[in-house]
């Protein structure tokens, strides 16, 4: 293999090298589920809420960000409601400082009819309203997500 060959494979080796190392540095935080429960409905359908705290940025430098989910099952998981929420805590109080909504459909008989976020003191709120098409059932999804003094998501 002549000179040129050889330099010209260290320099791609290289550059790949680089290039998945900035990729690791540019990866998205994890997420830890920090809490997780279950509501069961009269139906037999039920809810699961689970609160995950995502690790990585800003953590340190007193902001904490995190998502609450609320997974509905009827037959099967149907769809899930989020509240995302942006948190600063100083050990002595928190403060929301931004918070939004989403949904993901998992069963095409369902649809969102409207939803809405808001922030508020130490909280990140969400409301939504999600119908089912055939026989127009609506569930009203109200989900919250709060901050501690000290960083803790509940």
């Amino acid at each position: 293999m002549s000179i040129q060959k050889k330099v010209g494979t260290f320099v791609l080796v290289a550059l790949l090298f680089g290039l998945l190392s900035l990729h690791t540095l540019a990866a998205p935080p994890s997420e830890t589920l920090v809490e997780q429960h279950t509501e069961t409905f009269e139906d037999g359908s039920y809810v699961v809420v689970s609160t995950y705290e995502s690790q990585g940025y800003g953590r340190a430098s007193g902001t904490v960000t995190g998502h609450r989910d609320y997974s509905y099952y009827d037959g099967g998981l149907a769809w899930v409601y989020t509240v995302r929420g942006t948190f600063n805590y100083t050990g002595s109080s928190a403060e929301c400082v931004s918070a939004s909504d989403s949904y993901t459909i998992h069963n095409n008989a369902w649809y969102c009819a409207g939803s809405s976020a808001y922030a508020s003191g130490n909280t990140a709120y969400a409301n939504g309203t999600m119908r089912r098409g055939s026989d127009g059932r609506e569930i009203y999804p109200s989900v919250s997500l709060s901050c501690s003094a000290n960083g803790s998501l509940y």
